[in-house]
Parts: C-alpha cells; sequence; structure tokens
C-alpha cells in the first residue's frame, strides 16, 4: 500500500473521529450544559475512548471553537468586509441582502439553538465561550453592514437591526411558539419598519 494513501485513510479517520467527538459534544452542551458535561460523557456519545476526547481536545479551549464552528458557522471566524460583500454579491437591494441574511442566521440558529443557547448563557463563565459568542456577534455585524451598504444607517440603527437578527431575538419569537418559517418574516418586516424610519 503506498505511503500516502496510508497517510489519507489515517488523515480521514482522525478527521471522523474528531467531528463524532465535536458533534457529541454540541448535542451534550445543548442539552445539559457546557461546564456540566465531562469528557467521559462525551467520549461514551462518541464511542471512543476518554483518552481520544483528551487527545483531540485537552480542554474547553480547544473543544469550544470546534463546536461552534459545528454549531454555527459565523461562530467559527469573522469574515472580511470583502468576504461580506461577496456573500451578497449577486443581490441588488438592501431588502434583498437583508432578507438573505435574516433567513440564513435563522437558518443557522435553528440548526445549533441548543448549543448557542448554551453558549450564552454560560459565556460570562467560561473565556473561550465568551470568545465565541463575541465573535458570533462581530461576523452578524460585519454581514449586516454589507447588507445595509447604500442604505443611510446611524450607529442606533445598526445596533437595532443587529439585536432583532441576533440569535437572542430568534430565540425569543420561537419561545412563544411560532412558527420556524414565520420567524424570518417576523424579523425582516422589523429591520425593515426600522430602516423605513431612517429615509
Amino acid at each position: 500500500m503506498p505511503r500516502r494513501y496510508q497517510m489519507t485513510v489515517r488523515k480521514d479517520a482522525f478527521q471522523e473521529t474528531r467531528q463524532r467527538i465535536v458533534e457529541a459534544a454540541v448535542a451534550l452542551h445543548g442539552g445539559r450544559g457546557i461546564v456540566a458535561t465531562n469528557w467521559e460523557e462525551i467520549a461514551e456519545q462518541a464511542g471512543v475512548s476518554t483518552a481520544t476526547v483528551y487527545r483531540h481536545f485537552p480542554s474547553l479551549e480547544e473543544l469550544v471553537p470546534a463546536c461552534a464552528r459545528t454549531a454555527f458557522e459565523a461562530g467559527a471566524r469573522l469574515p472580511t468586509p470583502e468576504e461580506a460583500a461577496a456573500a451578497f454579491a449577486t443581490l441588488p437591494s438592501s431588502r434583498q441582502r437583508l432578507v438573505h441574511l435574516i433567513r440564513e442566521s435563522c437558518r443557522c440558529y435553528e440548526f445549533g439553538s441548543d448549543w448557542l443557547a448554551a453558549a450564552r448563557r454560560e459565556a460570562r463563565a467560561v473565556s473561550a465561550l465568551d470568545r465565541a459568542v463575541r465573535n458570533q456577534q462581530a461576523a452578524l455585524r460585519v454581514l449586516i453592514q454589507a447588507a445595509t451598504r447604500g442604505v443611510p444607517t446611524d450607529r442606533s440603527t445598526l445596533h437595532v437591526l443587529e439585536s432583532l437578527i441576533d440569535f437572542p431575538f430568534w430565540r425569543a419569537l420561537r419561545d412563544t411558539g411560532m412558527a420556524r418559517d414565520k420567524v424570518p418574516l417576523v424579523i425582516a418586516d422589523l429591520v425593515q419598519s426600522r430602516l423605513t424610519k431612517r429615509r
């Protein structure tokens, strides 16, 4: 067997194990809380040894960013203004850009809602969580600025838009029992109403 093939197989197995650990952690964190979940429980859920979990993730400092990438893409890395603009390149109007941003944000919140809720609750207790939450908020801010390109806005309006599109407001609407497909429409209407007042 060629050496390169062996290395590829080992790398694939390593990544597969790592992803299983992350998915197990995300599920447990969402149900029990992040601080309350230990490595033995993650190992059992992932079907690996505790030593394997520690080998991949020696502490929350390494585990939390990996969970953020799985639970919510924007938790992984702050996009540059150029990358944010490229995300809306095919959408000519600010309304189209904002609706797209809101729909994509809501889709991500739905997918990672339990982990994101745990991260928000425990951010003050764990520095890695605090960084992940701040990074997600900063990424949203950059995307909002790109989506509102050409629209007169002030700092106060941008703060309002961020609050309306951020995870806690989405979660509050879902907690009232509002249907999943209705939430983006309600947020989009509120955002548009705020922007209309600025004109």
